[in-house]
């Protein structure tokens, strides 16, 4: 990929061009997929969507299309199909099997909201994805509660719980491997799943959850087989579904920054409470819910720090002193010509201090 430009675009599939290249399927079959999808966004002001409206009638849900053609009054004609907006329902009780999303979106038509709609071709058949916003739960308990740090990663879930005086209480780790490798779908379904798990172990405690607050940007070469392992797609999808979970089941969710959190677990917390590193990070994101400032602890600041540089290391914000804690220890581990990894950190950790 060239630096500072646009990366190709194929309208309808690159499986379908390299199809259309070697002649298997035909000049109509190839704009068939290039033009099968229409797009039309919501807007409140105007009912919901302005194109693409549904509409109820004697009980049965419609798609309101506004067409290209006028009326006399040079209107655009409405054109009124049948749209079947799913529900599952429990054979054996009846009731609503997972979350009742055609009662939101009835609801939110009632409120008035905009809401977005994709109408797309498949197999001779329409669908229709519509988008819409759902209204903020209320929490059930908030303040002065235990908190769970979690921590990204992406094969799963750290989970790290303390008390509202910062201190460890215990902690999990949910992994689910097969999110390395697996599926777009069952990626997803994987996603959802974890984050039940993790939704479910803060309600039997009655805890809140702290995640990160990550901001994800797209730079990675799509080609690399690393860049689909640490795909930001992981991470989002984790995140967002964490997010509305923890507020769809009344869970006080934090969202905390990010700056160092593995830096001060690993090298502050890990050995002392015999965690690995994502349980190191996500205990300061739990404690970093509550504000509390994470001090660089004496021994690493007598050790590490030079003397010469010990009054402006005092004077250094949280994330400077870590910074450069992070450097002397990088520094430690390039003199034996070795990699400053966490698990050789844990490892060596006495050793390079010179307290074993």
């Amino acid at each position: 990929m060239t630096s500072k430009t646009f990366p190709p675009v194929i309208f309808g599939t690159k499986e379908m061009f390299l199809r259309r290249c070697k002649g298997l399927i035909t000049k109509q079959e190839w704009n068939d997929c290039r033009n099968n999808r229409i797009y039309s966004r919501g807007d409140k002001s105007k009912g919901g969507n302005p194109n693409l409206r549904v509409v109820f009638k004697d009980g049965v849900s419609f798609l309101e299309i506004s067409t290209l053609e006028k009326t006399v009054k040079n209107r655009a004609v409405k054109v009124l199909i049948p749209i079947y907006l799913p529900e599952k329902i429990s054979k054996k009780t009846g009731n609503v099997n997972g979350i009742p999303y055609r009662k939101m979106f009835m609801d939110s038509l009632e409120r008035g909201e905009a809401y977005q709609v994709e109408l797309i071709k498949r197999d001779d058949e329409y669908y229709a994805h519509i988008t819409f916003e759902e209204l903020e739960a209320k929490v059930s308990y908030t303040g002065h509660v235990n908190m769970i740090g979690i921590d990204t990663n992406p094969d799963g879930f750290a989970l790290t719980k303390i008390d509202t005086f910062g201190n460890y209480r215990g902690h999990t780790y949910l992994k689910q491997h097969e999110l390395t490798f697996c599926r777009s779908n069952r990626r997803t379904n994987l996603c959802g799943e974890l984050v039940a798990q993790a939704v479910d172990y803060a309600l039997v405690r009655q805890c809140g959850v702290a995640a990160e607050d990550l901001k994800f940007k797209d730079d990675r070469d799509v080609s690399s087989k690393l860049a689909r392992v640490s795909s930001p797609f992981v991470y989002r999808a984790l995140l967002m579904m964490l997010e509305r979970s923890c507020l769809r089941n009344g869970v006080e969710f934090v969202k905390v920054k990010p700056q160092y959190t593995s830096k001060i677990g690993l090298y502050k917390y890990c050995h002392q409470y015999g965690l690995d590193v994502h349980n190191g990070a996500a205990l300061v994101i739990a404690r970093r819910s509550y504000e509390f400032k994470e001090t660089v602890p004496k021994l690493l600041e007598e050790i590490l720090v030079p003397k010469k540089k010990l009054i402006a290391f005092k004077k250094m914000n949280e994330w400077s002193k870590w910074s450069e804690i992070t450097r002397q220890i990088t520094k430690l581990f390039k003199k034996r010509k070795e990699v400053n990894t966490p698990g050789l950190w844990l490892v060596r950790r006495k050793e390079l201090l010179g307290i074993a």
